[in-house]
């Protein structure tokens, strides 16, 4: 990789990185969603399968203190699973994250094209300036995806995230 590089170079070095990051992003993104799912559905399972399943056995033992706690758990569950849409991702969210991630890849892949060009001295500025606006429109409904989905912020994801971008780069360009 070269170490001088005009203004418009470092916006599409720029440019490149940030939809690494985002593509990256995304994807752990989505898996930690998709984790947090399972563990809610399990618990959510487990307080409706306990609550109806050993009813039976409560009763039968005359365990009258138990019939509320039951109850308690039935409610628990019920609670869980009225309120799953606003908790937990959807299959909708999951796929649209999917599209938004497969958006993300072609456009590094494309940005990725343009860079190696520059590096090899391919294009003049001129040229490099036209493919690079030309790319950076194609962004819009990325943005748009992006922002409908409103992506938060995970500490933890990000963390990771940017350890493995970082990584991407130093194997596939040899950055310091």
């Amino acid at each position: 990789m070269s170490e001088e590089r005009d203004k418009i170079e470092e916006l599409v070095w720029y440019e490149l990185v940030h939809a690494k990051y985002w593509e990256q992003y995304i994807s752990d993104y989505a898996g930690s969603k998709m984790d947090w799912r399972k563990v809610y559905n399990i618990i959510a399972i487990s307080f409706a399968i306990i609550g109806g399943s050993t009813w039976g056995v409560w009763k039968a033992l005359d365990v009258d203190w138990i019939t509320p706690v039951m109850f308690g758990l039935m409610g628990i569950a019920q609670i869980l699973s009225a309120i799953q849409k606003n908790v937990i991702i959807d299959n909708e969210t999951i796929k649209s994250l999917n599209n938004l991630r497969t958006s993300y890849i072609s456009y590094f892949n494309k940005l990725e094209r343009l860079f190696i060009k520059i590096e090899d001295k391919q294009l003049t500025k001129y040229e490099i300036e036209e493919q690079y606006f030309t790319l950076r429109e194609t962004v819009y409904s990325i943005e748009e995806l992006k922002d409908i989905l409103n992506i938060s912020k995970l500490k933890k994801v990000n963390k990771n995230v940017e350890k493995k971008v970082i990584s991407y780069l130093k194997t596939r360009y040899s950055i310091q």
